[in-house]
């Protein structure tokens, strides 16, 4: 661990987004609290049988947590974790343990990282430009249980759209400011509905355990229930068909395969 007034000189004047206590009196005074949403998570206090994937993981927060209560935690960010907060809050803890992959989550793939008892997607769909690959991305990842959190617009619509399966697409405020946009954010690219995200995760194998609305907010707990993607779409979606090769006679109809 490092000593705290050195940690305190580098952890000043930087551009926090979870406010946390990296070490006794070091905090970095990020905007967001994100120990709500860790309590809401009910994760258990002896991890050390479990392995977990933090996909969007920011400045480390959950994976910081979830590491010491003695999971084995791999983090995943679209930014290298030496300019997220991440390996700067790293060197400070001495948390080093904790693998972290920079990669966007629409490249992420379990064939390439693996699969994991539990995968944290918080605070990320709307964020991406294709969320239906990146929820199937981090299902993939799932061996077990999807904990996700997401904006959400139930409350923003009438009672007559508000439980349908919609999302709304949220145009680049700094271009389009008449639009509107969350916090004047420009990486938010999606508001759902809260059955919109139960109905993509059940189509990517998953069923929804525990769902919690909050203004704004949703929180979903899902569990695995199809064990492999043959059971789902999936390969419609972001695959392709592997080939069966034409017979070598092309004048044979058994030469040609029609799928």
């Amino acid at each position: 661990m490092l000593d705290k007034e050195i940690a305190l000189q580098l952890v000043q004047g930087k551009s926090w987004h979870h406010d946390f206590e990296i070490i006794p009196g070091v905090r970095t005074r990020g905007t967001y609290d994100p120990t709500g949403m860790w309590r809401r998570l009910e994760l258990p206090e002896d991890m050390s049988s479990i392995t977990l994937a933090d996909v969007g993981a920011s400045n480390g927060f959950f994976s910081f947590e979830a590491c010491r209560r003695g999971a084995r935690v791999v983090a995943f960010d679209f930014r290298h974790k030496d300019n997220s907060g991440f390996g700067l809050a790293q060197y400070i803890n001495g948390l080093d343990d904790i693998e972290h992959h920079q990669t966007n989550v629409l490249d992420i793939s379990h064939a390439q990282y693996g699969q994991f008892d539990i995968v944290l997607a918080l605070g990320l769909l709307y964020h991406v430009s294709d969320p239906y690959l990146a929820l199937a991305n981090c299902a993939g990842l799932s061996s077990d249980r999807l904990l996700l959190e997401s904006y959400c617009i139930d409350k923003l619509l009438p009672d007559t759209l508000a439980s349908e399966p919609l999302m709304r697409f949220i145009p680049d405020c700094a271009r389009f400011p008449e639009h509107g946009q969350v916090n004047a954010d420009r990486s938010n690219f999606w508001g759902f509905t809260s059955s919109c995200l139960k109905l993509m995760l059940e189509d990517v194998g998953f069923a929804v355990e525990r769902m919690d609305l909050r203004t704004e907010r949703v929180f979903i707990e899902a569990r695995r229930i199809i064990k492999n993607e043959t059971g789902t779409r999936l390969k419609m979606a972001h695959k392709t068909i592997p080939p069966t090769l034409r017979g070598t006679n092309p004048n044979d109809p058994q030469a040609w395969k029609i799928f």
